[in-house]
């Protein structure tokens, strides 16, 4: 995805969108070419392989130089940018809780699952974690991941689909995405939960740094482990405020009075209620997608209004709503 051409301001269509099974496989294609896919030509020109032909299981590059598959004779597996599928670094795939590409940034773009030695064959599977919330209509995006290490310019991959999330009942959240580390050679320096996508060797924007000019890929060495990303979600704690209701609010007096504005990342429920209880308050309350209140009197119920009034997603999670316009949603704290 290439900002300097203008990717990034290119959505995909109108009413594609790829459904991600909660707790399920999410199996796609890897090709050269989508005409050697089952999108083309009926799948007539597929094979096994990413390039429409056919090699052997244990396919690999010559024993000389770097070892490239395409250093071998036939010239053939450059796109792949490897020696030998144990060499394939993994893909990723990663997912935003957000309708508009502009707001998707690298703290909620949560990578979910990894695909480890890919790619190599064109069919890939991605596992889905059990507790992936769903989207609300249309507010979801996702990302494929890919670093190669070696065998080519140093480079990495990333493509945009529009996506949703299916069987799913879920209220879990997503939490604040982290910049991964290079951990080969000391484990106890991986990031543990929710991690980014990795930005290296690119003009501005970098998130990971690495020895030397090695590549970090989707593994173990940068802290993620094949199949879904099951510790990507926030506490269970931090998902349990009872709420109190949907209220009207007004400038003067504010429903909560006391506003906070040290929260990064992206407004949530939780961490505004998070916040509030560090603070010592007994309530919390969110509105206007991006703003926190806190107090210790109790609401009064004469400012109760119907529900579906508080409809604005949260800037940090749009799977959930944070009040409206002169509309607080308000929480207790369990202080």
């Amino acid at each position: 995805m290439q900002a300097d051409r203008g990717c990034d301001t290119v959505g995909p269509r109108n009413g594609e969108s790829l459904a991600l099974p909660a707790g399920g496989v999410f199996t796609g294609e890897i090709a050269e070419n989508r005409a050697f896919t089952t999108l083309s030509y009926n799948g007539d020109l597929t094979t096994d392989w990413t390039d429409g032909r056919n090699h052997p299981e244990d396919w690999t590059g010559p024993r000389t130089g770097e070892g490239c598959l395409v250093n071998n004779p036939d010239g053939l597996g450059g796109p792949l940018h490897t020696q030998n599928e144990t060499r394939a670094t993994g893909t990723a795939l990663a997912i935003s809780y957000n309708s508009n590409l502009a707001d998707v940034n690298m703290e909620n773009l949560v990578v979910i699952s990894v695909a480890p030695n890919t790619p190599w064959k064109r069919v890939v599977n991605y596992d889905i974690p059990a507790d992936l919330p769903p989207c609300a209509p249309g507010q979801c995006y996702c990302a494929w991941l890919w670093v190669p290490d070696g065998c080519g310019e140093p480079n990495m991959y990333m493509q945009n689909f529009r996506c949703h999330v299916t069987g799913s009942t879920s209220v879990r959240r997503l939490g604040v995405a982290k910049p991964p580390v290079y951990c080969a050679n000391n484990p106890s320096a991986c990031v543990k939960g929710p991690k980014q996508m990795i930005a290296w060797h690119q003009r501005t924007g970098n998130n990971v740094v690495t020895p030397g000019d090695v590549t970090p890929p989707y593994n173990s060495k940068m802290g993620f482990f094949p199949g879904a990303q099951n510790d990507i979600f926030e506490p269970l704690a931090d998902i349990s405020e009872p709420r109190v209701g949907c209220f009207s609010d007004s400038s003067s007096p504010r429903v909560l009075p006391h506003r906070v504005t040290s929260i990064t990342g992206g407004l949530t429920r939780g961490k505004c209620t998070a916040a509030c209880k560090e603070a010592g308050f007994s309530y919390a309350g969110v509105e206007f997608s991006t703003e926190c209140y806190c107090g210790n009197p109790k609401p009064s119920s004469s400012l109760l209004v119907a529900d579906d009034q508080c409809n604005m997603p949260c800037a940090g999670n749009s799977g959930e709503m944070c009040g409206a316009a002169w509309r607080i949603e308000v929480f207790e704290t369990g202080n």
